[in-house]
């Protein structure tokens, strides 16, 4: 008896895996040639040096770093132990190393959430689709050696096998990433509405914890000192920078029409920016009756469209809302999926200084053309998501998404 022929999806598994693999790859080879130069992974020199400090107990954020400054936590700064303890080269390379592994894991673990959900059905072409759209926000986040692929692993782990069976272990890592990203606490949405409250609890658990270190190495006048010295630290750069043209956020859209570019806006004006910002994106979320990972990745991409700071790196954390917008299984729904995720892909390529100049790049920037196009992609979700609770793929179901 012949053997029926396969879906024409089916066929394109295979190479698909492959395809994104060698992306996956080279893309680590890539990062490890940036990190091996010690004039890259500016980001992460800083990140060591405030782990040096930490250790020796000395002001983490003096004045005389300028703009250019360790900008998280006090709490975190012990994190980055580490690669303080390795020669830059080596710790650029394997931190670059490092994220793309983490990218990879949460790749891995978007893929196995969105084939639970019956109404998603992706595929390793939809994430070398996704990853290519983003490719001008992986680049700066290994050029500099961001945090910005770990934080796409930690808010992914949640959504895992041993993240769902561990509630302190997604606690851990929910708590570390809100800690580095306090923007990220917008996931705690998705927690409420999936009621995983251990969960949470288990985040302010780790929280408190991972503040342990910080108090024991400074005592609490010392802690207390720092955290005075962080605020007074984000107002001095935050406010330099939140109406340049880098920021590409809710907060910068909603500033820019009313404050001219460079300006330096109030702090309880960046503060009720982001508050309306982050408004609007969990209303819409709810008022679109978002369950799942299709709630969870409008969160994950909010965590970086709500940051006053947020800039191109950044959107790395739009990776899995571009991957199940190329994913939603009604065809009508996924061409604008497909539209919206080549709408960012468009501005992404185009709207960069190799593309278009230094000059013109950063007058097309100044328009917050990045920001809209990932609202266009966000609003495109919240049309072409399915509602409601997850619907279980079923054990016969023929369609592609069990074998791609």
């Amino acid at each position: 008896m012949p053997t029926p022929p396969r879906a024409p999806a089916a066929r394109l598994a295979a190479p698909g895996r492959s395809a994104f693999t060698a992306a996956v790859l080279l893309l680590a080879a890539w990062g490890v040639l940036l990190g091996l130069n010690p004039r890259r992974a500016g980001d992460l020199h800083l990140y060591a040096l405030a782990a040096r400090r930490f250790w020796a107990a000395l002001p983490l954020y003096p004045a005389s770093d300028g703009l250019i400054s360790f900008k998280y936590a006090p709490a975190a700064a012990w994190l980055f132990t580490p690669v303080a303890l390795l020669p830059a080269g080596v710790a650029g390379a394997v931190w670059n190393l490092a994220s793309v592994a983490a990218f990879a894991f949460a790749a891995a673990t978007w893929m196995a959430a969105l084939r639970e959900d019956g109404r998603f059905s992706p595929a390793y072409l939809a994430c070398l689709a996704a990853t290519l759209a983003l490719a001008q926000s992986f680049f700066p986040a290994l050029l500099y050696g961001q945090v910005n692929l770990f934080m796409l692993a930690l808010l992914a782990f949640p959504l895992s096998a041993p993240g769902r069976r561990r509630d302190w272990a997604s606690g851990a890592c929910l708590a570390v990433a809100v800690l580095l990203k306090p923007t990220a606490a917008l996931l705690a949405v998705a927690l409420i509405a999936t009621r995983r409250t251990r969960v949470l609890a288990a985040v302010l658990a780790w929280g408190a914890a991972l503040h342990l270190p910080l108090l024991a190495r400074y005592g609490w006048t010392g802690a207390l000192a720092e955290a005075r010295a962080w605020s007074s630290n984000l107002d001095r750069t935050t406010l330099a920078w939140a109406l340049g043209h880098n920021p590409q956020g809710l907060p910068a859209l909603l500033l820019a029409p009313l404050y001219p570019l460079d300006a330096q806006p109030p702090r309880a004006a960046i503060a009720l920016a982001q508050l309306i910002g982050a408004a609007v994106l969990v209303g819409a979320a709810w008022l679109g009756r978002l369950r799942g990972p299709a709630l969870w990745s409008v969160l994950c991409l909010g965590a970086a469209l709500v940051s006053p700071l947020a800039w191109r790196a950044n959107f790395v954390l739009a990776w899995p809302l571009l991957l199940a917008l190329l994913s939603v299984v009604p065809p009508a729904r996924r061409r604008l999926g497909v539209a919206a995720v080549a709408c960012v892909a468009a501005v992404q390529w185009i709207v960069s200084e190799a593309v278009l100049g230094q000059i013109t790049a950063r007058a097309v920037l100044a328009t917050r053309v990045w920001g809209l196009a990932f609202i266009f992609a966000l609003a495109a979700a919240l049309w072409a998501f399915p509602k409601g609770a997850a619907e279980p793929q079923l054990a016969g179901d023929q369609r592609s998404s069990a074998s791609t």
